[in-house]
């Protein structure tokens, strides 16, 4: 009889396309071989409102039990009240007095002063806000061997952990963002018996910023894409891109959405040449859908597997203009399929990926921005060639999901 393992996620499903989502799923799914694997989840599918999507109860999801639970409505108010504190905190908590700015940010620092802040009411309102959930993992946690949570962020992760500490496992996909500096993560990463990380980058920022975890167990495993399923079909019909650029994501500011539609407009604006050239956002948008509506941006919603794989194999690259990543699963995957990606250089995580694999483009500017482009629309094919080649090398060296799943296996059995 197999070991039951619980995975603690804020959301899950087939539509959800959330990178800690589909790792999560994509995790579940390859430790099902070895152990009995139940996800503990939420019912909602998106992460702005945390609605109650699915039914509550127990469903199977590519043969993995998934057990939902209701969220509590969220008070959007509250919640955009505390994130501005939080942001300004973080902004003027880091800023040094000076005769210049004293009479300013001195009362700044006062208003925006930690002390003023309670992290149990930013977790709640942040959301998902399940009490069933973390009932339940406080009265079920002797029927599981070991639970592994996925991102620090949320209020699962931060409650349900303590109920488990001793059996826990925390993945915690954490990047360089305002709230992952609030005092009250510090002790979520002073909880888990083991902190399996994503990437050395994210192993190194979370250690100095905390430095109490250290003295935890952990590792670095991602995930693994030797098995990755590269299908593709034919483009739709109704497809009115030739050549084009694609973001693959959550069409969100947080991820430089905004940023990115801007370079690309102002590279329109000075490329008359380029006239036919498209950009193709594919996600759900949250943007204002002014800055959406433009004959050369392209929305497609949610596209599933193969009409993503289809999209993404057509590009001319991958745009991935995001500040903030812990792993960021869709660069990996157009790096596999061989087509070019071109990073945020302020994402560590990001920049690391193209610098190991000697592919890819970075930028910081617009111009920059602007020259990537270029450059990959002014490529030859054999030049592609050569260096999608080595960004597909670059992945299956690295990212094995043999490598993987003994990693979390060992782990599981030393708990």
């Amino acid at each position: 009889m197999k070991d039951k393992i619980a995975i603690v996620v804020q959301r899950y499903g087939l539509e959800i396309n959330g990178g800690a989502e589909l790792h999560a799923r994509l995790l579940a799914e390859k430790l099902s071989a070895i152990y009995d694997i139940e996800i503990i989840t939420t019912c909602a599918v998106e992460y702005q409102f945390w609605d109650n999507y699915y039914p509550e109860g127990i469903e199977v999801i590519n043969d993995i039990k998934v057990r939902r639970f209701k969220t509590l409505k969220k008070d959007l108010k509250k919640f955009n009240r505390l994130s501005k504190f939080v942001r300004n905190l973080h902004k003027y908590g880091r800023q040094k007095l000076n005769l210049k700015n004293f009479p300013y940010l001195l009362f700044k620092k006062i208003k925006y002063n930690k002390k003023k802040f309670i992290f149990a009411d930013w977790l709640e309102a942040q959301g998902p806000f399940s009490t069933d959930l973390t009932d339940f993992i406080k009265a079920e946690k002797d029927n599981y061997r070991a639970f592994i949570f996925f991102t620090y962020l949320y209020h699962p992760t931060n409650i349900g952990i303590k109920e488990v500490a001793e059996k826990s496992i925390l993945i915690p996909t954490a990047h360089d963002e305002p709230q992952f500096y609030l005092d009250g993560y510090a002790q979520l990463f002073s909880c888990p018996e083991f902190i399996m990380y994503n990437t050395q980058t994210e192993k190194d920022f979370v250690e100095k910023v905390y430095p109490q975890s250290k003295k935890i167990k952990s590792d670095i495993a991602g995930i693994g894409f030797d098995d990755y399923d590269m299908a593709v079909t034919q483009l739709p019909e109704d497809f009115q891109a030739k050549k084009y650029f694609i973001y693959i994501g959550r069409i969100v500011e947080d991820k430089g959405c905004v940023m990115m539609i801007e370079y690309f407009r102002n590279f329109k604006k000075n490329h008359p040449e380029c006239t036919d050239i498209k950009l193709v956002l594919v996600g759900k948008n949250s943007l204002d859908e002014k800055l959406t509506q433009a004959d050369d941006i392209i929305l497609t919603g949610f596209a599933d597997d193969l009409l993503k794989n289809t999209l993404l194999k057509n590009a001319c690259a991958l745009i991935m203009p995001s500040f903030y990543e812990s792993l960021s699963l869709i660069t990996l995957e157009a790096m596999i399929m061989e087509i070019p990606v071109i990073v945020n250089r302020n994402c560590e995580v990001l920049y690391a990926h193209i610098e190991k694999s000697d592919t890819g483009k970075s930028f910081r500017n617009n111009s920059e921005f602007s020259e990537a482009l270029l450059f990959y629309l002014k490529q030859n094919n054999k030049d592609l060639l050569t260096e999608g080649a080595k960004a597909k090398n670059y992945v299956l060296k690295n990212y094995s999901w043999n490598t993987v799943i003994n990693k979390y296996d060992s782990v599981i059995k030393s708990l």
